[in-house]
């Protein structure tokens, strides 16, 4: 591949793609409905929409998942001869290059993998990442490296089933990316048991599996594969763990045998399992266990995942990119370890998984001592039910649930957080979204 036209090239996971492609000597074009700074940082030709005609001389065209394959962009690549890759068959042949290790599951992917690229790094094993996310270790989402390949694959595309790698990591399995009952939609699974099947195809394809001995969904997809368990119950574990407001420590232990404390710099039980899951990857890999302990101290989180942004008159704001219930739960779990009033601005992420988890999200909110609800950020879905209508619906359940809730825009959300804001506060802003310039906004305000 010499020349590649890149669509959606903001995202974080093609600008990945971008960077990696670039290092390797790739001439790279892209174009974005909405370019902007990730597009901007490449330093190559990039067009606003998508239309035919920014297609040139380019011999590859790479297309996100959300883009239909009749496309007008797409069908011209196709009568041009082009090669069409979707992104997921793209990330496969890149993986296939070099030992490699794959990341995917419903929570925790993205931290997993940044936790995976810190202890290769310590470990001087030269590594190439592509990430879901920022991490200042890379810099940014990606790193170019000659070492052993390591990628976040997500789950939300069916064909990551096809990916392989030597070591594949599923830190847990659950229904999200499922579409309602006789709706299909990009980035959706038809049914539970279409992404159980695709989970084991992918753990299927892989040298060994590691995957969480306290999740029944994983143990059935991985049952009869080569495998090797986390958690209790399997071959590593966590014992005399200690929560902190901004990071925790516990004895690791392989088979019985204490391999000494880890501390980590990210708050949260949901982080010593994530924890747990790439140090057993890291050990699968033939990674020595010093790196593994001191990588994970290392590690400083990734952008989005608790993040403290600032404050406004003495209240904390942190910015966290939770979008599904059990990630809405175990951040403001997390967040209570601060001992400060949790105060949130919730977004919700997608207008099909609000649809079928709207009644899981307000009884995960009631963690909080105060949730302002936003409409739903749609990211290009369309349905019966507006933005609006659900977000309001989320906020009725939680005040019949007992918990002070109201619902308002995004503007009338930030009116309303500066003008209450104070030194006891912590205020969240979660969602997949762009509920995170919220944060930004409320922080430089103050």
């Amino acid at each position: 591949m010499k020349r590649a036209h890149i669509m959606g090239i903001e995202g974080v996971g093609m600008s990945a793609l971008a960077r990696l492609l670039l290092a390797e000597g790739v001439g790279i074009t892209g174009c974005d409905l909405a370019p902007g700074a990730r597009a901007q940082a490449l330093g190559v030709s990039v067009f606003p929409g998508h239309d035919p005609s920014h297609l040139g001389e380019e011999e590859v065209l790479v297309v996100p998942t959300p883009v239909p394959l009749d496309h007008p962009e797409v069908a011209e690549a196709r009568r041009r001869g082009m090669r069409i890759l979707r992104r997921m068959e793209l990330l496969a042949h890149l993986l296939e290059a070099k030992p490699s290790l794959g990341v995917t599951g419903t929570h925790g992917k993205t931290t997993t993998t940044g936790m995976l690229a810190s202890i290769l790094l310590t470990a001087g094993l030269d590594p190439w990442v592509f990430l879901g996310g920022e991490l200042s270790l890379l810099p940014g989402n990606a790193r170019y490296g000659l070492g052993p390949r390591l990628a976040e694959v997500d789950e939300s595309d069916a064909l990551f089933q096809e990916v392989r790698v030597r070591v594949a990591v599923a830190t847990n399995l659950e229904a999200d990316h499922i579409a309602p009952p006789g709706q299909r939609a990009p980035n959706y699974h038809g049914s539970l048991e279409e992404l159980q099947t695709a989970m084991r195809g992918f753990l299927a394809r892989a040298g060994v599996a590691v995957v969480p001995a306290f999740d029944p969904l994983l143990l059935e997809a991985s049952q009869g594969l080569p495998r090797r368990l986390f958690g209790q119950g399997g071959e590593l574990w966590a014992e005399a763990v200690a929560l902190g407001p901004t990071g925790s420590r516990f004895r690791l232990v392989h088979q019985g045998k204490d391999l000494g404390e880890v501390r980590l710099g990210v708050p949260g039980g949901h982080n010593v399992k994530n924890a747990l899951a790439a140090a057993l990857a890291a050990l699968a890999f033939g990674v020595d266990l010093e790196a593994i302990r001191e990588g994970l101290a290392r590690f400083p989180g990734v952008g989005r995942r608790f993040q403290k942004v600032g404050e406004i008159r003495g209240a904390w704001v942190v910015d966290d990119y939770a979008h599904h219930p059990t990630e809405v739960r175990a951040t403001l779990e997390a967040a209570h370890l601060l001992g400060r009033r949790v105060r949130v601005l919730f977004q919700p992420h997608r207008l099909l998984r609000t649809l079928e988890l709207w009644e899981e999200f307000a009884q995960a909110l009631t963690l909080a001592q105060e949730v302002v609800v936003l409409p739903v950020y749609t990211a290009g879905e369309r349905g019966q039910v507006t933005p609006e209508a659900l977000g309001q619906r989320i906020a009725e359940r939680l005040k019949d649930l007992g918990c002070q809730a109201r619902f308002l825009d995004k503007e009338e959300a930030l009116a309303y957080a500066l003008a209450t804001a104070g030194p006891e506060d912590l205020w969240l802003t979660l969602g997949a979204g762009d509920v995170t310039e919220l944060a930004r906004r409320l922080v430089h305000a103050g």
